[in-house]
């Protein structure tokens, strides 16, 4: 399986042609040209049940891309808590500069979500594990 065809079954919730595919045919860490994680899609997505087996088939919390994202950056830009917090769990880090900002001032800049969705993003996000 390609990142192509398992970035769309993500976009589409298709956990289980993801489960088939990992590990046979599938790395849970592929990235595509630009750095983007499996596990960043899915965390753009917000999409817990693919985040959740993505982890427990071996997919790495730290990395970033090549815009300095990660998939925890990239959960709280969409403010998608459950999976900020799913991140956190498993050892994500918030210590991140997407697009070279702090993670406060790039969600403040970039999300368009209000000052109470960002303080409690970031909550969760720096918060502890």
């Amino acid at each position: 399986m390609t990142y192509d065809e398992a970035y769309r079954a993500i976009k589409h919730g298709r956990t289980d042609i993801l489960a088939e595919a990992i590990p046979s045919t599938l790395d849970p860490n592929a990235a595509n040209r630009f750095g983007w994680t499996l596990l960043m899609a899915a965390a753009h997505e917000g999409n817990t049940t693919i985040g959740r087996l993505l982890l427990d088939r071996g997919a790495d919390v730290a990395p970033l891309n090549d815009f300095g994202e990660s998939a925890l950056s990239l959960a709280a830009h969409k403010s998608h808590l459950p999976f900020v917090k799913l991140l956190k769990a498993r050892g994500a880090s918030a210590d991140v500069r997407p697009h070279g900002l702090e993670l406060s001032e790039w969600l403040r800049i970039s999300s368009g979500l209000s000052q109470v969705k960002i303080d409690a993003v970031l909550a969760a996000a720096l918060g502890p594990g």
